[in-house]
């Protein structure tokens, strides 16, 4: 329970830090809104398909911009090795960097859906005990696994970027946004179909993956969600040492 309290500290001295830095600016907020016209612009779709997807690409990205830049950022201000010498294990500053993502995500993914309520009449379908829900579990996915993509030794924040662009945005290229879900192989690949679906639903569509879609959806999420938890917890605690070379 104490290292759970640290690890809160943690994420608000994230949060202060790096919610406004360069990288986190650009692909957590510059980019879902340059995607969203590249999507939206001379295509008829469905209200609820623009704020479900807007909202899956929105939470994607918030979600995974802070974790690939911690790390990198730590090792080279010699901030990480002070952090190393408190009391707290990296699992604490791993849990730290998935609060203040999961926080960053939440906060900014219920935009679209305020502007969907407001101006598109949402309200009327609406399920928040499916939105909401699914909404604090994939930010908590998401935001476990952008603890991956820190794991590379490195304290060049750039170098984490070049590697995020090249796995993000496949998964959302081929992730179904802005129009119904197809039954279609290459879709299962990213988690962000799943999460899409339980927006679809919770907005007042039916799931694609049938009665029991619901269950699928959030058991996937779970499962994506730990997994890369528990992988980024053995990952960084092998690397760490390499960090502090040189």
């Amino acid at each position: 329970m104490i290292q759970i309290k640290r690890s809160f500290a943690i994420s608000k001295k994230d949060l202060r830090i790096y919610y406004n830095k360069g990288p986190v600016v650009i692909q957590g907020i510059l980019f879902p809104i340059m995607l969203f016209l590249a999507f939206t612009i001379g295509r008829e779709i469905l209200p609820i398909y623009i704020i479900s997807g807007l909202m899956t690409m929105v939470l994607f990205l918030t979600s995974t911009s802070i974790g690939p830049v911690v790390f990198p950022w730590e090792t080279r201000q010699k901030t990480l090795e002070r952090l190393i010498t408190c009391p707290i294990s990296i699992r604490t500053i791993l849990l730290g960097n998935v609060w203040s993502s999961f926080l960053f995500g939440c906060i900014f993914s219920t935009v679209p859906l305020i502007l969907g309520i407001i101006f598109l009449g949402l309200w009327k379908e609406m399920n928040l005990l499916i939105l909401v829900p699914g909404i604090l579990l994939a930010a908590f996915s998401f935001s476990s696994f952008s603890l991956i993509l820190s794991v590379p030794p490195t304290d060049t924040p750039a170098s984490t970027m070049i590697l995020t662009i090249l796995i993000k945005f496949p998964l959302i290229f081929v992730s179904p946004l802005f129009m119904p879900i197809s039954l279609n192989p290459i879709t299962f690949i990213s988690p962000l179909s799943y999460f899409l679906d339980i927006l679809n639903v919770g907005l007042g569509s039916p799931s694609a993956f049938g009665s029991l879609g619901l269950f699928f959806d959030f058991g996937y999420l779970i499962i994506f969600g730990f997994v890369f938890l528990f992988l980024a917890f053995i990952l960084h605690a092998k690397v760490l040492q390499k960090r502090f070379k040189g």
